[in-house]
């Protein structure tokens, strides 16, 4: 019993360090942009892979499961089931199986990406400790404002690590940071933002709100330099959700008042800083209100005013007029979306207009891209539409639809740049609803045991991604994280867990010594020291062994 016990606090310690190398330093990883993708997805294909050998050699010798972690009654566990063989019949039947499988010419990892990142998924799950979510989030913002400062050097042309050496300047204006494309990096901050801005929002006493605010403040200068719109399409999802939970009160709306604050400062810098200094790549939709940062900054630190002192410290839900405003906002928006595209005669709301009609240009040509992926699933025969082209395949498929229809604009496309779609057109209908059974099997979940800790957090990240999915492509740089917030999120809706310990009578009357061993806790820097510094050795370790073991790739 004592040795199943330590093994477990083996397994729960690696996978924390595990947790840390995939959400923390795994985005950090990069040689050189001209082959990133191949380069990010063989990386995190060795880690997952070494991991989880070293975690079943810990389960051969006796780290038994927790029970209740992976029950045969858990929908979840069957929907990750139906995913994975979904992808594998959409391979085996693929227009070209091998590159199906290894995702060859793209960024999206193909089905092997599907297989290392369900074999992570059930690891975390069967084994993640409950309590590690403060410091998890903490070690993300980090990883945020790194990622942030370099997104924001590159803008300026200041390349600190390197990277860019054998890129051309004009190719550069599309390739940010250590995550690749700007789309890539909004991808990351969809899920990464959520969990920095929580933590901050239900930050209690100085201490913690410092430690919390500045991985927050940076988080607002990724969403006034992050280059996607989709960014801003999944935090204002995650914010609609939050509104509506009971938890939101007018001190959560006193804390948004201050990453506003933190928002509309960037923006306003950033607006400077482009109109009198050279800067290249595009400018995102959220950007465009540093035009009013000044007017912004001083709105949002009126409303925290008023808030902290105007009340005297009380609290007050406003979970009931939040409910009435995302339900306003839902069908405003909703209501927009169908007289801009439906109603010929529809009047011109100007700038609006490029985000409401949705045509051929719409997002950066997503709308060419989900034009083509839609007429390319229907023109397929029945079993294709059922099991897919083959994962990976949406350009070569795209490519015999088109035939000499083909232009140059429908060419640039090897993603359809919308999930959903993607999923319809490469795995079929019954990959979509094995997807859509896994989602909604979670965020059920989620629902039902929102007030234990750690699931708000994970949900909002979950939701935000799932919103940015609808205009970005699923890739080897983010889908590994996201699976494993799945995975957390399982974890977090859990009953807290304890671990049984043998009873041993003291001996010698040293019983008040041991119950003082027993309740003293490590510090911070001692808790987490450790599995960081692992958590680096292991990504260190895998990337360079990853170019041994797939070096055919490269």
């Amino acid at each position: 019993m004592q040795q199943t016990i330590q093994l477990r606090k083996l397994a729960a310690r690696s996978v924390t360090a595990f947790l840390l190398a995939v959400l923390c330093v795994y985005p950090l990883y990069i040689d050189k942009f001209s082959n990133l993708g191949v380069t990010k997805f063989t990386g995190v294909c060795t880690l997952f892979w070494a991991f989880c050998l070293w975690l079943g050699a810990l389960v051969v010798v006796g780290a038994g499961l927790r029970p209740g972690r992976l029950s045969r009654k858990d929908p979840a566990l069957w929907a990750l089931g139906a995913f994975v063989l979904t992808g594998f019949l959409s391979t085996v039947v693929s227009l070209s199986p091998v590159s199906s499988f290894w995702g060859l010419g793209g960024y999206y990892g193909g089905f092997m990406m599907v297989l290392f990142t369900a074999a992570g998924y059930l690891a975390v799950r069967a084994f993640a400790p409950q309590g590690l979510l403060n410091g998890l989030t903490f070690c993300v913002g980090i990883t945020t404002a790194i990622v942030t400062v370099l997104y924001v050097l590159n803008i300026f042309n200041i390349d600190l690590i390197g990277t860019y050496a054998d890129t051309a300047v004009i190719e550069r204006a599309q390739f940010f940071s250590t995550l690749g494309q700007k789309n890539f990096n909004s991808g990351f901050m969809a899920f990464a933002l959520p969990l920095v801005f929580y933590a901050f929002l239900v930050a209690r006493g100085v201490r913690h709100t410092l430690f919390y605010g500045v991985p927050a403040f940076f988080g607002g200068l990724a969403l006034a330099v992050v280059d996607a719109e989709g960014l801003a399409l999944g935090i204002g999802a995650a914010v609609l959700v939050l509104m509506c939970q009971k938890m939101f009160t007018t001190r959560t709306l006193r804390r948004i008042a201050v990453i506003g604050a933190f928002f509309f400062f960037h923006a306003g810098w950033m607006q400077y800083m482009r109109t009198h200094v050279y800067t290249q790549g595009g400018k995102p939709m959220l950007a465009a209100l540093g035009h009013m940062g000044v007017e912004g900054l001083m709105v949002c630190t009126a409303l925290w005013a008023v808030l902290r002192f105007g009340l005297r410290g009380r609290e007050i839900p406003l979970w009931r007029a939040g409910r009435v405003v995302a339900a306003v906002a839902v069908t405003a928006t909703v209501l927009l979306y169908a007289l801009a595209n439906f109603w010929p005669g529809f009047p011109s709301l100007g700038r609006l207009d490029d985000v409401l009609i949705i045509n051929d240009d719409w997002g950066t040509y997503r709308g060419t891209a989900w034009r083509i992926t839609w007429c390319t699933w229907l023109d397929q025969p029945l079993w294709r539409k059922l099991i897919g082209v083959g994962t990976g395949m949406m350009h070569t498929a795209m490519r015999a639809w088109a035939g000499d229809s083909l232009t140059d604009r429908m060419n640039t496309f090897y993603a359809a740049h919308n999930e959903y779609l993607e999923q319809l057109l490469t795995t079929g209908v019954l990959g979509l609803a094995a997807w859509l059974w896994f989602v909604v099997s979670h965020l059920r979940k989620a629902v039902k045991n929102w007030l234990r800790p750690g699931v708000a957090p994970v949900t909002l990240a979950l939701v935000s991604y799932l919103a940015h999915a609808v205009v970005s492509i699923r890739v080897s740089m983010i889908f590994p994280e996201v699976m494993l917030l799945f995975a957390l999120l399982q974890v977090f809706c859990l009953p807290p867990e304890e671990e049984t310990v043998p009873a041993e009578k003291p001996r010698h009357g040293k019983a008040k010594k041991a119950k003082a061993l027993v309740e003293e806790k490590p510090g911070l820097v001692r808790l987490w020291a450790p599995p960081a510094l692992a958590a680096i050795v292991m990504m260190a370790v895998c990337g360079a062994a990853s170019h041994l073991f797939f070096g055919f790739l490269f």
